[in-house]
């Protein structure tokens, strides 16, 4: 947003309806014709007008919200949504990415630039680019379009364009640093409990109170210097940013994982919940013998002593749960590093040689909760209708108590008591114990994942002007992308399946596979005797460590030309300006491959879900050919200061796809100095990215759960264990569940249809002030996802569906063989080209700068007043062709199916106050408006129904009925800021983000899932509201 000094000082940009919080220079002379390149097309043009809105933000804003990393900075705009980052994502073994997503289309629909040229994507599991390689203290200002832009710069510009453009002709030496660190009374409560209360009830210590923690350092020198002639200039520059963790037992919401009980009913509460991978032991020799639960579904105590073990029935009471929130993380700790080197060099009036080298290495940790022994996860195949995922324990183990024995061996006919033992003879295998066990490692704590990006960027070229108004571009870019995992306190299973059958040799436990030296490094693990059991040994034994790598290769060289053919009288006789275009050509390639390492390879990490798989060098390669034109039609007439259409046109052959075609249409028109419309049709595309057309089918967690396993309706009625309950053998642990994910070589390009169109005021009775209002409707065909897991749970198993329905998603359910769809049982899910994603909505932006002595204050500086909103009229999906009904609208709602809150409206407003004392002071007010829950709603797509369900106080809702997490109300944050030029070259700055400290939402996570994983975290959504309470923090800027 524009922080307006003089209505003769507005640069034309206030036609774009950019907003840039920082101060804008001083304006160029009178007689000087300044022309510039304007995110969204390749013309160079006097002023900045655009028929597409163009947000700016600039380095100043990003020193005024404290922000050090720029997804912070960008993910903050109104039409932007919280990708992945280190506090939306930390929760569920984050990647150590940063991301973008514009109008919440997903960031792989969001092409990011620097300079105009293409980020090379960042991750191979995440292949979109990695804002982490982008060093914030060379970053002059960002522009965001929102749009379609396929026709300018190629795929991937559905949703829009993020560019970044880097400081030039930098001279000096400056060197920038901040501290910030979080802080938060820790004194909140939910439904009428305070956290510590719901602590106490399950005997996890308390949040501390006035809780200071999750530190960031962040430091940056930049260096340059020009040549003697003027003619050239070199950039180098080195950043360091260190971000401590934020763990759940440090804040008051997050210290256990809270779930709503009695959903439905009129007994509604919440209450701290977690995972039934705690001590949980099921037979299924004892359940397919037909045997009530009580003896079948156990629970394992024992005071870690040999023998000491006994099994007692599992409730699900919260005592015989892990509480999986304390242990993980809220924010990722990650250490970052970048390096970088930009020149260019005017050899000769037509050859200008420039060149730009960035490097970023990026470390970061996640820590999720212990590693298990998790049901269902086993390695054994046992023979008959028995699938993977169930252990197998000799009856005759010396580790087990007698009651433990008795209880796994005992109980059916025809087992008999031998020798003081229980033998098993009529279990499913005689003589041994068919099981899943549930035992979490809580006495060496969580899994440990450390993940490392290093990421290369070259860009050279020559450019320069051909004479008659023709200019050139010619460049040669590779961008390359390192990734390294290392996973470590997991478990094995085929190791723990080893070490778990073991026989009495000479009075010595000793594990079978050392007797006929299958395993001869076998050591005992006694999950007998309760917690404190297993040996040393034992545990180093079945440890586990598993690595991944894998890397992202970007080539492109193209090159373009620019040229006014006004120059040849090509221009419209009432027009001032001749036709100007741009042509080009590109051709990239992109490249991904991803490696693991045989134990997650195989399956054999508990950790993990299943088998990783492998992607070999996989890619495809685009040539291109793009035409730009710019047609001025009526200039300085009456109701016609001017007209311009825009149009553009690119065709792209790729090796995946085959052939796409991208166009685009503008208009603009300014009738009066006051006023300009402007609107625009683009046509954009994107290919299938590497990871999407060729990842192998694997299997991976989602949050969720089995409809059938509180349910016998329907086909649930052929389900093995249905409506055994929330705690039953069908309920997904933790609500993870298994679904198959992987690529599809098959894909079809997406197609986007982008419409905007809008008004920009500036207003001559209203001196220094300008808006605009712009709306905007994006409808994306043949996108590329998944049918989400729970939608085919829904599809296949909800109240009504149709036999279409039925016959689509439930051949896509594989079940273990008791039911389940974790262990041996999942989801298929892989990729396919769906029919449609849809947003529409309207962008406000409006910009007010006053003199103070204009009030009557002379000699108090001025007041500048910015505000950028966004209303989100729509947010549809169509999951299917088969779909009934067609589609689902996320606007205004969160929840199960709809991920992250998607609000109405969001707005950001600044007012900020420039002294004559050399320092400014800004307050900052973010607003995120209320959200509903989507399984309320009567939509059978979002899991809701048309059974209205009144809730206490008398609100009324629909579908699942729940009216503990039935809305998330409007959101109101504070910031203040403020900067000081101590003297020429010395600018410090200091600030308070969220000054009241106000409390996230507090929501479900262990029972309905509504604040689901990679978005939801921590019972809260963490990249979408304050989840660390107040951040303070303190910077200095120093030039030489």
């Amino acid at each position: 947003m524009f922080r307006i000094q003089s209505k003769n000082g507005l640069k034309t940009s206030l036609l774009l309806g950019a907003a840039t919080f920082g101060a804008l220079g001083a304006a160029a002379p009178a007689n000087a014709v300044e022309t510039v390149v304007v995110t969204g097309s390749r013309i160079p043009q006097a002023g900045l007008n655009s028929s597409s809105p163009v947000t700016s933000v600039d380095n100043h804003e990003m020193k005024l919200e404290g922000t050090t990393s720029i997804d912070t900075l960008v993910s903050s705009l109104p039409a932007a949504t919280a990708d992945y980052n280190a506090v939306s994502s930390a929760f569920s073994g984050a990647l150590g990415t940063a991301n973008v997503d514009l109008r919440a289309l997903g960031a792989a629909r969001t092409l990011v630039l620097i300079d105009g040229k293409r980020l090379q994507p960042g991750d191979p599991i995440l292949p979109v680019a990695d804002l982490n390689q982008i060093p914030a203290a060379l970053v002059d200002h960002v522009e965001v379009l929102t749009g379609g832009a396929s026709a300018i710069y190629g795929s991937d510009a559905i949703a829009g364009v993020v560019n970044f453009v880097m400081r030039k002709d930098f001279e000096g030496i400056e060197f920038d640093g901040q501290f910030s660190i979080n802080n938060t009374a820790n004194d909140g409560s939910v439904n009428g409990h305070t956290f510590a209360s719901l602590d106490a009830a399950v005997a996890t210590p308390p949040a501390p109170e006035n809780w200071w923690g999750g530190a960031t350092h962040d430091a940056n020198l930049v260096m340059g210097v020009n040549t003697d002639n003027g003619k050239g200039n070199v950039t180098v520059w080195l950043g360091y940013r260190n971000v401590e963790p934020v763990v759940g037992t440090e804040r008051d919401f997050a210290n256990c994982t809270l779930g709503t009980t009695g959903v439905g009913t009129a007994t509604q509460d919440i209450s701290c919940q977690g995972s039934s991978n705690l001590n949980r032991w099921i037979s299924f020799d004892n359940l397919f013998g037909g045997l009530p639960r009580s003896q079948w579904d156990n629970f394992q105590n024992g005071a870690g002593t040999p023998g000491s073990g006994t099994f007692v029935p599992y409730t699900g009471a919260a005592s015989q749960k892990f509480n999986f929130g304390a242990p993980a993380y809220i924010q990722q700790p990650s250490v970052r590093y970048t390096a970088g080197l930009d020149a260019h060099y005017q050899a000769t009036p037509w050859a200008d040689l420039y060149a730009n080298f960035m490097f970023a290495d990026n470390s970061s940790t996640t820590i999720v909760s212990p590693t298990a022994v998790f049901l269902g996860a086993g390695p054994a195949n046992f023979p008959g209708t028995l699938s993977p995922g169930y252990l197998q324990v000799n009856c005759s183990n010396p580790l087990m108590s007698l009651q433990e024995n008795q209880r796994l061996c005992g109980l059916l006919p025809g087992d008999a008591l031998v020798g003081g033992r229980w033998n098993g003879a009529g279990n499913i295998t005689p003589g041994f114990s068919l099981l899943q066990i549930g035992r979490r490692n809580v006495e060496r704590g969580g899994r440990v994942y450390d993940t490392r990006h290093t990421a290369y960027r070259i860009v050279t070229g020559v450019k320069g002007e051909l004479g008659d108004g023709w200019t050139y571009d010619v460049f040669a870019q590779y961008g390359m992308s390192l990734y390294n995992f290392e996973t470590t306190n997991d478990w094995s299973k085929m190791r723990v399946e080893n070490a778990l059958n073991v026989v009495s040799v000479g009075g010595v436990p000793t594990c079978t596979s050392v007797i006929n030296n299958s395993d001869p490094n076998c050591v005992p693990l006694d999950l007998f005797s309760g917690f404190g059991g297993i040996s040393d040994a034992a545990r180093n034994y079945i440890s586990l460590r598993g690595f991944e790598t894998g890397y992202n290769e970007e080539q492109v060289v193209g090159g373009s030309v620019t040229g006014d053919l006004g120059q040849y009288g090509v221009q419209f006789p009432w027009a001032k300006s001749g036709v100007s275009v741009a042509a080009g050509v590109e051709y990239r390639a992109e490249y991904l491959r991803f490696n693991v390492d045989t134990s997650l390879a195989t399956g054999d990490s508990y950790g993990n879900g299943g088998k990783i798989v492998e992607v070999p060098r996989s890619g495809f390669n685009v040539a291109e050919g793009f035409f730009e034109v710019r047609v001025p039609i009526i200039q300085d007439m009456p109701f016609a200061q001017d007209l311009t259409l825009n149009g553009g046109y690119r065709y792209s052959s790729y090796s995946s796809v085959g052939g796409i075609d991208s166009y685009k249409i503008g208009l603009e028109w300014q009738p009066i100095d006051d006023i300009r419309f402007r609107g625009s049709y683009d046509r954009a595309t994107r290919a299938p990215n590497v990871l999407e057309a060729f990842s192998p089918a694997n299997i991976a967690l989602f949050s969720g759960q089995d409809p059938c396993a509180t349910s016998t309706a329907g086909r649930c009625a052929t389900v093995p264990n249905a409506g055994s309950g929330a705690g039953g053998i069908l309920a997904c642990p933790a609500t993870q569940c298994n679904n198959q994910l992987g690529g599809n070589a098959a894909l079809l390009a997406e197609t986007a249809d982008t419409k905007t169109f809008g008004v920009v005021f500036q207003p001559s009775f209203f001196a220094n002030f300008n808006a605009t209002i712009d709306y905007y409707d994006i409808k994306v065909e043949n996108y590329v996802g998944t049918y989400g897991a729970q939608t085919v749970l829904g599809g296949c198993y909800g109240a009504g569906v149709s036999a279409a329905s039925q016959a689509l998603y439930c051949p896509l359910v594989h079940r273990a063989a008791g039911g389940q769809i974790y262990g041996a049982g999942y989801v298929e899910n892989i990729n396919h080209n769906l029919p449609f994603i849809k947003t529409s909505g309207m962008d406000f932006e409006a910009n007010y700068h006053v003199d103070l002595g204009d009030w009557g204050m002379d000699g108090r500086g001025g007041l500048s007043f910015n505000f950028i909103g966004t209303w989100m009229q729509e947010w549809s999906l169509s999951p299917s062709a088969v779909s009934d009904p067609a589609s689902y609208d996320c606007a205004g709602l969160f929840g199960v199916i709809c991920g992250s809150p998607y609000p109405s409206w969001k707005h950001k407003m600044r007012v900020s106050w420039s002294t004559p004392w050399d320092f400014e002071v800004s307050l900052l007010w973010r607003h995120i408006g209320s959200v509903a829950l989507d399984g309320n709603t009567t939509s059978s797509l979002l899991g809701g129904g048309a059974a209205p369900f009144t809730c206490a106080g008398g609100r009324v809702v629909h579908g699942i009925g729940d009216c503990i997490d039935a809305e998330i109300p409007a959101f109101n944050y504070f910031d203040l800021s403020g900067t000081w030029n101590v003297t020429e070259g010395i600018e410090l700055r200091a600030g308070i983000n969220n000054i009241f400290d106000k409390q996230p939402p507090v929501l479900d996570q262990g029972s309905v899932g509504v604040t689901p994983i990679p978005y939801g975290a921590a019972n809260t959504f963490p990249g979408t509201y304050d989840s660390l309470g107040r951040n303070i923090f303190i910077g200095a800027t120093v030039k030489l």
